[in-house]
């Protein structure tokens, strides 16, 4: 099987791709490549619930059903327009009958991208009555950020219920650098700025406007905080506590499995693992074939990190790998996290799993 770059204008003939705007189409592509198989290989099987939708890209595909009735599709019937075989479980056995190429999606990611795009206006309208002569400019900003794309948009609206809006001054200090984290803001109104102490003086690591969000990171880890947030302008910044932050953002926005469904999606070759404790930890060792990338190093190496494949990130506990799984999410990769960490692996599977470099 070969794989090859995404012709992305191909995609505007497909359905519902072509209802997508330009940011959720971006988003969904991310870690897409496009799959050459050669003639007789399957794209799906009758009966089972593989969780993708594919899409005919080149070629012929011949359909199969339980009674032995047999048709093809081409590329270039109308049809393919649309999702091949999109019933799950499949309704029909499809084999490539030329060399095809296809494109294959998560189709719970798929339709999460879907959701959002279409009720965004809705979402926007909604939001925006819970602040009734007010600019809504920030919220528009804030919605077309990554931050909720693996909540279902309803939810959205009862977090922004949680909000608490505070008023700010210029040269405050929001956070300093060693507190504890108690909470994240999304800026309504204003600037501020985001800086690490240096041997100069301050070094600005981002400079933040009104729709854009900061301090999430020290509540994903639990722990303190790892720079300065200093307002540059007089503003509003809408304050979401931790224990609003958990329930209503971070808890759903994770996916959990458990360590024999983790392993057969690693076995098949449909996932990575990803151990994102400290090298130290790691020495001790890692589960076969994973990928080191500590949780504090997460933000400037992700990069590192192919994006077409799922990642299965586990620690110890679990709670280092919610935090790398949801930062991970945000920057579009598809991740789950090992329910209860390497703790809830029991000896045997240690003793047959861990291994040492």
């Amino acid at each position: 099987m070969a794989l090859h770059r995404i012709n992305r204008a191909l995609l505007q003939t497909f359905v519902p791709l072509n209802s997508l705007s330009a940011e959720r189409l971006d988003y969904l592509l991310e870690g897409q490549q496009v799959e050459t198989l050669q003639p007789g290989t399957e794209l799906c099987r009758r009966s089972e619930s593989d969780g993708y939708t594919i899409y005919l890209l080149s070629g012929t595909v011949r359909f199969e059903n339980e009674t032995g009735v047999t048709h093809s599709l081409d590329a270039s019937d109308p049809e393919a327009s649309h999702a091949v075989a999109p019933e799950q479980p499949r309704l029909w056995t499809v084999k490539a009958a030329t060399p095809v190429n296809v494109l294959r999606f998560e189709s719970k990611r798929l339709d999460r991208v879907l959701a959002w795009d279409q009720s965004t206006d809705t979402l926007e309208k909604a939001l925006a009555a819970l602040q009734p002569g007010e600019s809504s400019e920030w919220i528009t900003r804030l919605l077309q950020s990554r931050l909720f794309y693996r909540l279902p948009p309803a939810n959205v609206v009862e977090l922004f219920k949680k909000l608490q809006p505070e008023a700010v001054v210029r040269g405050q200090h929001v956070i300093r650098q060693g507190e504890q984290a108690e909470s994240c803001y999304i800026i309504k109104e204003g600037i501020a700025e985001v800086s690490i102490p240096g041997n100069t003086g301050p070094v600005t690591l981002a400079v933040l406007e009104k729709g854009q969000y900061f301090g999430e990171e020290g509540l994903l880890i639990e722990g303190t905080r790892n720079a300065d947030v200093i307002m540059n302008t007089d503003g509003v910044l809408m304050r979401l506590d931790k224990a609003d932050f958990d329930v209503m953002l971070k808890a759903p926005s994770l996916a959990l499995i458990e360590f024999g469904a983790a392993m057969a999606q690693v076995e098949a070759g449909r996932a990575q693992w990803l151990d994102v404790r400290l090298g130290d930890e790691q020495e001790r060792g890692m589960l076969k074939g994973a990928v080191g990338l500590p949780l504090q190093s997460l933000r400037a190496k992700s990069r590192l990190l192919p994006k077409d494949r799922r990642y299965v990130v586990y620690c110890d506990t679990g709670r280092r790998s919610a935090a790398a799984a949801f930062l991970l999410g945000v920057m579009g990769y598809d991740t789950q996290i090992l329910e209860g960490g390497l703790w809830s692996l029991m000896r045997a599977e240690r003793d047959r799993y861990l291994v040492r470099d």
